[in-house]
């Protein structure tokens, strides 16, 4: 798939446009997609569905950028692919931070902007190229992206871009949905299918962020697993769902689905493919700092 395709097929799907985007409609009835379009994270004692998984997965992500830094008080943030905007006002709301999220999909943008304007936050939202940011030098102390790189092929240009807005030792964490390293050519082809029908390039390894982050004057100081805790729990709804369209209870699956106007084939297509390559699937977050020159 080339940039251009790619990019068109991002855009529709964040936009509500074409049948692959049914898919998030189909979300709105759990989630809460207009603001949070990234994984979620929940320990075992906390229900996935239920609750707001997503925010916590931000929590997460933003305990770890506070853990480098004296203070997030007004410190400066970028949230590289903020989506609907909610990770970036919970950092601001939680931690404090001064955010500016940029995304490549208007759609989002718009919304995050009205999400900001409903919670009374100042924070801003740019339509930008994670390859291209327009900033300066030292405009950032720190930088999230948040299950959003996952969407672009040239991750290696995205640090590099960042890296040049960061002021030095400036922080970056990453939580990031990568393939596991040692699958066979059978399991790879299965979550090539997958990436393809949720519109993602390729999906990346820890190992080939690791070296990513290498070329682009990181410093890594930390990779977790948090699979456990997120897409290792999709498993069993995945499993329920293709389940339950083999039983009885098919023809009203389907018409529930239709009744809010979604496509049941290209849902369960997406579903399907998931299933399929969950198993070879890992959540990470990496924790880096800019290496002073």
């Amino acid at each position: 798939m080339d940039q251009s395709t790619l990019r068109h097929r991002i855009t529709d799907q964040f936009s509500y446009r074409g049948e692959r985007a049914d898919i998030w409609r189909a979300f709105d009835l759990l989630f809460d997609t207009d603001e949070f379009l990234n994984l979620g994270y929940s320990e075992w004692y906390q229900p996935h569905i239920a609750g707001s998984s997503q925010r916590r997965l931000v929590t997460e992500v933003g305990s770890r950028v506070a853990s480098h830094l004296p203070t997030t008080d007004g410190v400066r943030l970028l949230d590289v692919g903020c989506g609907r905007g909610g990770p970036a006002l919970h950092l601001a709301y939680q931690f404090g931070f001064n955010v500016t999220g940029v995304d490549l999909v208007p759609y989002n943008i718009q919304m995050a902007t009205e999400n900001a304007r409903g919670k009374h936050l100042d924070s801003e939202f740019i339509i930008g190229d994670a390859t291209q940011l327009p900033f300066t030098r030292d405009s950032f102390t720190a930088c999230t992206a948040i299950d959003a790189l996952v969407y672009l092929p040239e991750r290696n240009r995205v640090f590099a871009t960042v890296a040049d807005t960061l002021e030095p030792e400036g922080v970056l964490v990453v939580s990031d949905l990568v393939m596991q390293s040692d699958v066979t050519e059978t399991e790879r082809r299965l979550v090539d299918s997958f990436a393809d029908a949720w519109d993602m390039p390729s999906l990346g390894t820890v190992e080939g962020y690791k070296a990513a982050l290498d070329e682009t004057s990181f410093e890594l100081k930390a990779v977790e697993d948090i699979t456990k805790h997120s897409v290792g729990r999709f498993r069993k709804w995945t499993t329920l769902y293709l389940q339950l369209l083999t039983s009885p209870l098919r023809a009203l699956i389907e018409r529930l689905l239709g009744a809010y106007d979604l496509d049941p084939p290209a849902i369960t297509e997406q579903v399907r493919k998931a299933h399929h390559a969950l198993p070879f699937l890992r959540h990470v977050i990496f924790v880096a700092e800019l290496e002073t020159t």
